[in-house]
């Protein structure tokens, strides 16, 4: 899976003007993560189009990456996230990115970014 990381500042309305450019393209955010700094904001998004989606952040003048993003299916219980991060740790593999993407029938789906794909795929 495709996620798309977008750097804006933090003050009231960024994030609208961000979702707005995408709406505008057509562009639906099946999933977002966002994190405040003090000035600056970290927007994470999974989208349906994403060629459309980097075309139109980009005429709106926003520096976007994407990137393929691990996606795990965990059972829906107390440190489960703890024993798979601790084994990716232990690997040396190092996540850098959390989304939640649903929780259903007892298990939650997550897209993970991780500084080795190849590893983690083959510790989950």
């Amino acid at each position: 899976m495709i996620q798309i990381d977008v750097e804006i500042r933090n003050r009231p309305g960024e994030l609208g003007k961000l979702a707005q450019v995408l709406g505008e393209a057509g562009v639906n955010i099946g999933h977002i993560s966002a994190q405040a700094g003090k000035t600056r904001a970290y927007v994470s998004l999974i989208v349906d189009q994403t060629a459309t989606a980097r075309s139109a952040l980009k005429a709106a003048g926003y520096a976007a990456a994407q990137r393929t993003v691990l996606i795990v299916r965990l059972k829906d219980k107390p440190a489960a996230l703890g024993e798979l991060a601790r084994r990716l740790g232990d690997a040396g593999v190092n996540i850098d990115s959390v989304v939640h993407l649903e929780t259903a029938g007892g298990f939650a789906q997550l897209a993970i970014g991780v500084d080795d794909l190849a590893k983690a795929r083959g510790l989950v």
